[in-house]
C-alpha cells in the first residue's frame, strides 16, 4: 500500500469541514457537491474488499429516485449481495475520517479484515445519468486505481444492444445509442409485444388455438396497445398498477403476458398449455414439431424462475436471434407517442378515487369531466390521475402526438387537479 500517494490523491478529494455521513441501505446519499471524497474513498475501500474476497466489487454511482442534485453510492458484495455489516462500518469509518487520519484507518481495516495486499483486485463501477455522476465516477477511479486495482465502466457503443436489471433482478429493461448518440430506451411495452408476438407466431405455425392474452397498465404507451391489438391481432387487457394485479388477470389465459412499463413481468402459462405443447412437439411433422418444440423450450425458460429477469433476458436473447433482429429493427416495431409525467401535492390524497384499472377520476365532483375536456384539445391524447400510494400526491399521466402537446396537457390536467382535488403549496406551472 503506497500510502504517500494515497495521502497526495486524498488532497486532491478532500473532506469537507464537519461533514459526517452514514452507509445504510442506500449507501451514501447527499447533495453530489458533497461527495467528491466520499467516491475516493469508496474507490479505496473497494479495492480491499476486492483483495479480501479475491472476488470482483461493483461501485455504483446514483441516488436512485432522488432529486437530480443528489447523487450516492454504493459497494455491491461479489453475489451481487448488499456490502457486508462489517464493512458498512468500514465504509461509514473511512468517509468520515479526517485526512491525517486516513492512513491509519486504511491500516487499520486492512488488519482487522486480514486483507492481502498482494492480491489482484477488480472493480466494476456503475453510473446514473446525472450531470455530476461522470466527475464523481472518476473519483472512485482515481481511488480504485491508486491502490493498484483495476477497473472496468462500462460504455455504451453506437448501436449496442445493452440490458439492465433493477437490484433483485426481477425487472429488465434494454437500450442502446444509436449512430448520432441518442439513447433509446426500450422499455416493458416493447418486451411484452416481442415476446408475445412471437408466441404468437409459433402457435399460429404449429396450429394451437389457444387463449393469449396481454396484461398492461395504464402507463403502457398507446402506441404498444394499437401495434398488438390491430397489428398482432393479440388482445390487451388493463389493470391498476401494481405487478399483483397483472399476475392475477394473466393467469385467466393459456399463455398470459404482462409487462409494466418499468420492465416488471413475465409469461404465464397454464398446465395445460404445458402438456399440450409437448405433446405436439412429439407429434407433428417436422416444421411443426421444431415450432413447438421452441415454443416448449420458451415455457421452460420462464417456469424456471417466473418473474426473474434473467429469465426474461435469455427468452428475449433467444427470440432476437431466432427471428434475426437488432435491436433498432425491434425498436422500430412502433413508435411510442410522446408523454409526460407530474405530481400534485394535495392535503390528502383519497379525495382520489378511480374505476376503470385506474383510467377514470370518480371523485372529486367534475374532475373527470375537466380531463375529458382537455384531451379533446391534442391529437392521440389521453390522460389519467391516480393517488399515489404512498405519500399525498396525484399522479398525473399524459401523452400525444407531440411532446409539446405531451406537456401542454399533462400541465392543464395538473391545474385541474389543484384546483379540483385540494391542491397545497405552489400552482403547477409550465416549463418541463
Amino acid at each position: 500500500m503506497d500510502l504517500g500517494a494515497i495521502t497526495k490523491y486524498s488532497a486532491l478529494h478532500a473532506k469537507p469541514n464537519g461533514l459526517i455521513l452514514q452507509y445504510g441501505t442506500a449507501g451514501f446519499r447527499t447533495k453530489a457537491e458533497h461527495l467528491d471524497h466520499v467516491m475516493f474513498r469508496m474507490g479505496l475501500l473497494a479495492v480491499l474488499r476486492s483483495k479480501q474476497t479475491k472476488s470482483t466489487i461493483g461501485v455504483m454511482v446514483t441516488a436512485s429516485h432522488n432529486p437530480e442534485e443528489d447523487n450516492g453510492v454504493k459497494l455491491v458484495d461479489p453475489l451481487g449481495e448488499m456490502l457486508a455489516p462489517s464493512w458498512e462500518e468500514h465504509a461509514t469509518c473511512l468517509a468520515n475520517a479526517e485526512e491525517q487520519d486516513m492512513q491509519r484507518v486504511l491500516i487499520d481495516i486492512s488488519e482487522k479484515e486480514a486483507v492481502n495486499l498482494q492480491q489482484d483486485a477488480f472493480v466494476v463501477i456503475g453510473r446514473d445519468t446525472r450531470p455530476s455522476s461522470e466527475k464523481l465516477s472518476q473519483s472512485v477511479i482515481d481511488g480504485v486505481t491508486v491502490l493498484g486495482g483495476q477497473f472496468h465502466g462500462m460504455e455504451i457503443k453506437s448501436n449496442e444492444r445493452c440490458c439492465s436489471f433493477d437490484g433483485d433482478a426481477d425487472r429488465i429493461v434494454y437500450y442502446y445509442h444509436d449512430a448520432d448518440g441518442h439513447f433509446h430506451l426500450i422499455d416493458g411495452d416493447k418486451i411484452a409485444t416481442l415476446i408475445s408476438s412471437f408466441l404468437k407466431e409459433l402457435l399460429v405455425e404449429i396450429g394451437e388455438s389457444l387463449n393469449i392474452g396481454v396484461v398492461q397498465t395504464a402507463y403502457a404507451n398507446g402506441s404498444s396497445t394499437r401495434y398488438l391489438e390491430e397489428v398482432m391481432k393479440v388482445p390487451v387487457y388493463c389493470t391498476k398498477t401494481g405487478v399483483k394485479h397483472l399476475h392475477h388477470k394473466a393467469q385467466e389465459f393459456d399463455i398470459g403476458v404482462y409487462f409494466e412499463a418499468n420492465g416488471h413481468g413475465t409469461a404465464l402459462f397454464s398446465t395445460a398449455v404445458e402438456m399440450k405443447i409437448k405433446q405436439s412437439a412429439e407429434q407433428l411433422e417436422d416444421k411443426k414439431r421444431k415450432a413447438a418444440k421452441m415454443l416448449e423450450n420458451i415455457i421452460d425458460l420462464f417456469n424456471q424462475a417466473a418473474g426473474d429477469a434473467i429469465s426474461d433476458m435469455l427468452v428475449i436473447e433467444a427470440i432476437l436471434a431466432l427471428k434475426g433482429l437488432t435491436v433498432q429493427q425491434w425498436d422500430a416495431l412502433y413508435t411510442d407517442l410522446p408523454n409526460r409525467q407530474l405530481k400534485v401535492q394535495v392535503a390528502d390524497r383519497r379525495v382520489i378515487s378511480t374505476t376503470d384499472a385506474e383510467r377514470q377520476a370518480v371523485t372529486p365532483p367534475g374532475l373527470q369531466e375537466a380531463i375529458n375536456d382537455l384531451v379533446k384539445k391534442y391529437k392521440l391524447s389521453r390522460a389519467f390521475v391516480r393517488p399515489s400510494g404512498t405519500e399525498d400526491v396525484v399522479r398525473v399521466y399524459a401523452e400525444a402526438d407531440s411532446q409539446e402537446s405531451a406537456d401542454h396537457l399533462a400541465h392543464e390536467v395538473s391545474l385541474a387537479v389543484f384546483q379540483l382535488a385540494g391542491g397545497i403549496g405552489e400552482r403547477p406551472q409550465p416549463g418541463f
